[in-house]
């Protein structure tokens, strides 16, 4: 059976841990957090998994490496970063995009990378016993990469959040627990270099999903005003457009084993969604002007600004 995967993409910090963590606790759903990380923050640098175990020592990664490149040290052995970047990079999108575009030597490298990629997913969906397997990775070019993978049936939510929200959240000093044999910060951007990024990333979105059949553009700020109503929109689409029972809870163990992403993945609770509008008082009008003057033709395009 073809794996079925849904990604979330978009620009960082528009809300997709809080998302993916609320349809992992659907049932049939997995959520894995930014999967396209695993190699260097999970093998490599041994981060926290979401069950606050080091990669390594989780069972539950320990048993899907396993089950994909026969152990741990198979997986290693691949050096699956730097066939990643090969391929997998902005500058490789218009060859990931148009295959006329990449030539034979990308097919080459991209049939390497992709190759171990499927078995990853598939030994996920495997042990995990979903249905659908949720990936917050938000990368626009990683996008690309699964959706040319012909072992795995991919549906798109496009997640969307005002820039100006993005940019200050940017600028917030967070801990990163999940480094956890130090005290180290999430990375920070200046407001505009922030601005360049998120009209970037969307723009890559747009073109992924014209024509594609399982795309969905979905507002940050709809979601937390309408959380039940985006969940069963979201599930649906993973599901090939299904009907879906809604967003009652399932097994409530699916949003466990995660990889990277924001902080709130390590939360034992529920998820509390609330709109997070900070950013109206605190970001200085310089950097608001910058951001919105950058952004501007997305923010009206996206129903955040009109000029009329």
């Amino acid at each position: 059976m073809t794996p079925q995967v849904l990604y979330i993409g978009g620009a960082g910090r528009s809300g997709s841990t809080v998302l993916a963590g609320l349809l992992g606790r659907q049932q049939g759903f997995v959520a894995v957090g930014e999967l396209r990380y695993l190699w260097d923050r999970g093998l490599a640098q041994n981060h926290l998994c979401g069950c606050r175990q080091p990669f390594r020592q989780c069972p539950f990664w320990t048993d899907v490496l396993t089950d994909a490149f026969g152990s741990v040290s198979g997986a290693e052995g691949l050096d699956v970063p730097n066939r990643a970047r090969a391929v997998d990079r902005v500058r490789f999108v218009p060859a990931l995009a148009r295959r006329r575009l990449g030539g034979p030597g990308f097919e080459r490298r991209f049939r390497t990378y992709g190759d171990v990629v499927a078995r990853l997913y598939q030994s996920i969906i495997t042990v995990s016993g979903a249905a659908v397997l949720v990936d917050s990775s938000k990368d626009p070019s990683y996008a690309f990469v699964l959706d040319r993978l012909p072992s795995l049936e991919l549906s798109v939510v496009h997640l969307v959040r005002d820039s100006r929200a993005v940019a200050y959240s940017w600028t917030r000093t967070r801990v990163r627990p999940e480094v956890h044999w130090k005290v180290e910060y999430m990375q920070r951007r200046k407001p505009l270099r922030t601005a360049l990024v998120w009209g970037a990333n969307n723009l890559m979105f747009e073109d992924l999903g014209r024509g594609h059949p399982r795309f969905l553009r979905l507002r940050y700020e709809d979601f937390v005003a309408s959380p039940d109503e985006s969940l069963a929109t979201v599930a649906a689409l993973a599901r090939g457009g299904r009907p879906t029972a809604g967003a009652a809870p399932g097994a409530g163990d699916s949003f466990v084993h995660t990889i990277s992403g924001n902080p709130s993945r390590f939360n034992d609770g529920p998820l509390h969604i609330a709109i997070d509008d900070e950013w109206r008082r605190k970001l200085s009008s310089t950097d608001r002007r910058v951001v919105t003057a950058t952004t501007a033709p997305l923010l009206v395009r996206y129903g955040y600004l009109d000029l009329r």
